[in-house]
C-alpha cells in the first residue's frame, strides 16, 4: 500500500468536503465513552485507622455531602444521560463519515444532512457491533469503578464511625484480595482490547458499507485484518506517530484556554477559602464543558482525517480480495 498517496487522498477528500469536519466534531464529542477497560492495583499492607484521617477533613467531607450530596448525585445522573446521548451521536457521526467518504470516493456529491441521515440509518448495526465488541470491557470498567467507590466509601465511613483498627484491617484484607484479582484480570484484558481495537474499524465498515449483520461484520473485520496484517500494523503505527504529534499541538492550543476557562472557578474556590459551594462548582463544571467542546473541535480534524484514511484503506483491502477471487 502506498501510504503517502493514501494520506494525500484522505486529506484532499476532507478538505474539499468540510462537512466531514462537522461529523468529526460530533464523533469527537463522545470519544472515549465506550471502549471500556479497567484495572486496579495498590498497596494493601497499609494499616488504615480512624486516627489517620484528620478530624477537620472528616468534618468538611460530612458538611460537603450534607449540603451538596443531592447536587452531586444529580450531576452524576445527568452525566450518565449525556454520555449515552453523546455515544449515540458519536456512532451516527462515525457511520456518516464512513458512508460519505465511500460515496465521495465513488464520485458522488454528498451533503452533511445526507451523511447524517445515512449514519442514522446504520445506527442499529453499529450499536450492535460496538456493544458486542466493547460491551464486556465497559462492564468490567464499570464494576471496577463501583468497587473503587465502595472501597473509598467504606474507608471514610469506617473512619467517621470510629471503627477499630482490627475491623478496618479485616475489611481491607478482603477488599485487597478483590483488587488483586481485578488487577490480574486487567492485565489479561489489555492485549485483548488491542486485538479488538484492530478489528473494530473494519467490522464497523462492513456493517455500514456492506450491510452485514453484527456477528457477520465482526467476522468480516477479522478476515480483513488477517489478510492485511502487515499493512494494518503499519497504518496503526503511522497514526500513533501522527496522533502523538497532533496531541502535542492540541495541548499547546488547549492549555491557555484551559487556564482561562477554569480561572473563574478556581478564583471563586480560593476566595471561599477552599470550600466548595454551588457557585464555584457550577463555574468549574462550565469551564470543563468549554474545554471539552474546544478539545472536540480541535480533535475533529484528526478524527475526520483518520476515519477517511481507514475507509480508503478498507476499500483497497476489500477490492484487492475481490480481484484475487
Amino acid at each position: 500500500m502506498d501510504f503517502g498517496s493514501l494520506l494525500k487522498r484522505s486529506w484532499n477528500i476532507v478538505w474539499n468536503n468540510k462537512f466531514l469536519f462537522v461529523l468529526g466534531f460530533l464523533a469527537a464529542l463522545g470519544s472515549g465513552g465506550t471502549n471500556g477497560n479497567g484495572g486496579g492495583r495498590g498497596n494493601f499492607n497499609y494499616n488504615f485507622g480512624p486516627n489517620d484521617v484528620p478530624a477537620e477533613i472528616l468534618d468538611q467531607l460530612q458538611r460537603f455531602w450534607t449540603q451538596y450530596g443531592a447536587l452531586v448525585i444529580g450531576l452524576v445522573c445527568l452525566g450518565i444521560i449525556v454520555s449515552i446521548i453523546l455515544w449515540l451521536v458519536r456512532l451516527v457521526a462515525q457511520a456518516g463519515l464512513i458512508s460519505s467518504v465511500a460515496r465521495i470516493e465513488a464520485g458522488e456529491k454528498v451533503t452533511f444532512s445526507e451523511a447524517f441521515a445515512a449514519g442514522v440509518g446504520k445506527l442499529g448495526r453499529v450499536i450492535g457491533v460496538n456493544v458486542v465488541m466493547y460491551g464486556p470491557f465497559t462492564l468490567f470498567g464499570i464494576l471496577a469503578g463501583i468497587a473503587g467507590l465502595a472501597t473509598a466509601g467504606a474507608a471514610i465511613g469506617s473512619a467517621v464511625n470510629g471503627a477499630s483498627n482490627a475491623d478496618i484491617e479485616a475489611m481491607f484484607g478482603g477488599i485487597g484480595i478483590f483488587w488483586v484479582c481485578i488487577g490480574c484480570i486487567g492485565c489479561l484484558i489489555v492485549p485483548l482490547v488491542i486485538f479488538v481495537t484492530a478489528i473494530y474499524p473494519f467490522a464497523q465498515r462492513g456493517a455500514v458499507l456492506q450491510d452485514l449483520g453484527v456477528i457477520e461484520s465482526i467476522r468480516h473485520g477479522w478476515q480483513v485484518l488477517k489478510a492485511n496484517t502487515s499493512d494494518v500494523i503499519l497504518l496503526i503505527v503511522l497514526f500513533i506517530v501522527l496522533g502523538i504529534v497532533f496531541g502535542l499541538a492540541t495541548v499547546i492550543v488547549l492549555l491557555p484556554f484551559a487556564l482561562v476557562s477554569l480561572g473563574p472557578g478556581l478564583a471563586s474556590l480560593m476566595m471561599s477559602g477552599g470550600s466548595f459551594d454551588t457557585g464555584n462548582i457550577l463555574l468549574l463544571a462550565g469551564g470543563g464543558i468549554c474545554i471539552g467542546l474546544v478539545g472536540a473541535a480541535v480533535n475533529s480534524i484528526m478524527v475526520a482525517f483518520r476515519s477517511t484514511a481507514v475507509t480508503l484503506a478498507y476499500q483497497e483491502f476489500t477490492n484487492k480480495k475481490a480481484v484475487s477471487e
